[in-house]
């Protein structure tokens, strides 16, 4: 799948798995008394976190889609990924390995990987 959704038809992205947050940009340090101290991070703007899924994966699109994952380093390297609502591209991360579930039936090898998690760079 080349850049990870950027041929959203052929993808099989499910939009119904669409979502987008706001990372929260606050630092937080535990005392040993056991209180929470926040301060905010003045220098970085808060990044969209986006989570996506692609649903009925055939064995092939699964191999293709972890061949992806491991080009990129699972969660190392960014990449170019298509907003399914938008058409735009952004500059994101993996936030956590992918995880496939089994959803086939008898002869049928179907596969769903949700929550996919994404973060803006």
């Amino acid at each position: 799948m080349p850049n990870f959704g950027a041929n959203g038809a052929f993808t099989k992205e499910d939009a119904s798995r669409y979502s987008e947050t706001l990372e929260s940009n606050a630092i937080k340090e535990q005392s040993e008394g056991g209180y929470t101290i926040t301060r905010p991070r003045y220098k970085q703007k808060r990044r969209r976190i986006f989570e996506t899924g692609f649903t009925n994966l055939t064995d092939a699109e699964k191999d293709e889609l972890q061949a992806f994952e491991e080009s990129v380093g699972s969660t190392i390297e960014p990449f170019h990924w298509r907003n399914p609502r938008t058409q735009q591209l952004h500059l994101v991360q993996l936030m956590e390995p992918l995880k496939f579930s089994y959803a086939g039936f008898g002869k049928s090898a179907r596969w769903n990987v949700h929550g996919i998690k994404l973060r803006e760079v």
